[in-house]
Order: C-alpha cells, then structure tokens, then sequence
C-alpha cells in the first residue's frame, strides 16, 4: 500500500515507463524481475512485469487516488486521514493474506485504518518503508525482500 499515483503522470500499473517510475522499478528490482545495475528507460513496455507480479500474488493499492505530492503537508496529511478508511474497505474486499505499507506519510493512518478493518495481523512491516528515491532505493528492496522472505517462511511453515 502506497500514499498515491505521482503528480509527474507516472503510474505503478500504466503500460509504459515514464522515466521517474521509482516505486516501479524498484519494487521489480526487490522481486529480482529486474536487474539490479540496469536502468528503466521512458517508454518501456511494463506489461511483462506488471503481469508476472501479480501472478505471483502481488499487488498495490494507493490510499489516495489522486495526487497528494504536490500539496502542502498539512494538506497532504488530511487528505491521507480522510482516504485511509477508504483505503481499509478496498483491502478488506481484496482480503490479502499479508500486506505491507510504503511510505512514512501514510503509514501511521493506513495502519490504524486496517487494525480498525481487522486486517492489523496481516501487516508485515512494524515501520514504513521508505519510498525507494532519494537515496533510499537499497533500503527500500533489502527491506521488501526481507519482508517477503519472511511472509513466504511463515506461509511454509502454516502448510
């Protein structure tokens, strides 16, 4: 779970590449459905990967649907609150077994939300994850691959 789509007009789930697709191409890179040392050039043809994450039983949802990055932080805050209980509705529908939240700006909201939802227990992270720029790409996928480790070390264990 995310905070929501970029205002630069790049999307996680658009077909093509826009160049700035952070989230995207690192997400791909921690799944290891990307080279780690190869750039996501503008205009590549995401369909491939979208669709091999999602077999494997992935996917994302935004708490906000439209643009938040742009707004004034106390701006950003209350429309973060406001959505996140829209946010637990969509995911209590979807009913993942697990789930992870990006981002330091809507984590706290967003947890409370799904704990409200009763989804709390499928939480994995105890903290945010950082969004995966500004020198926060490595940290990002070490602590997505180490999350997702552990999710399928306890989905082996409970077969």
């Amino acid at each position: 779970m995310a905070e929501s789509p970029p205002s630069s007009g790049g999307f996680f789930y658009f077909s093509k590449t826009i160049g700035k697709d952070h989230l995207f191409r690192e997400t791909m890179k921690a799944l290891s459905l990307w080279p780690l040392r190869h750039p996501l050039r503008k205009g590549l043809d995401k369909t491939g990967l979208l669709e091999e994450f999602r077999s494997r039983g992935f996917f994302l949802i935004d708490t906000c649907d439209i643009p938040v990055d742009r707004l004034s932080p106390k701006a950003r805050r209350i429309s973060i609150a406001r959505e996140a209980p829209s946010l637990a509705r969509r995911a209590k529908k979807l009913d993942p077994d697990s789930i992870v939240i990006v981002k330091q700006t809507v984590y706290g909201p967003v947890r409370h939300a799904l704990e409200t939802a009763g989804l709390g227990d499928r939480i994995l992270n105890t903290e945010p994850l950082p969004f995966p720029s500004h020198g926060n790409q490595r940290r990002y996928r070490l602590r997505l691959r180490r999350l997702i480790r552990n999710m399928n070390q306890v989905s082996r264990s409970a077969d």
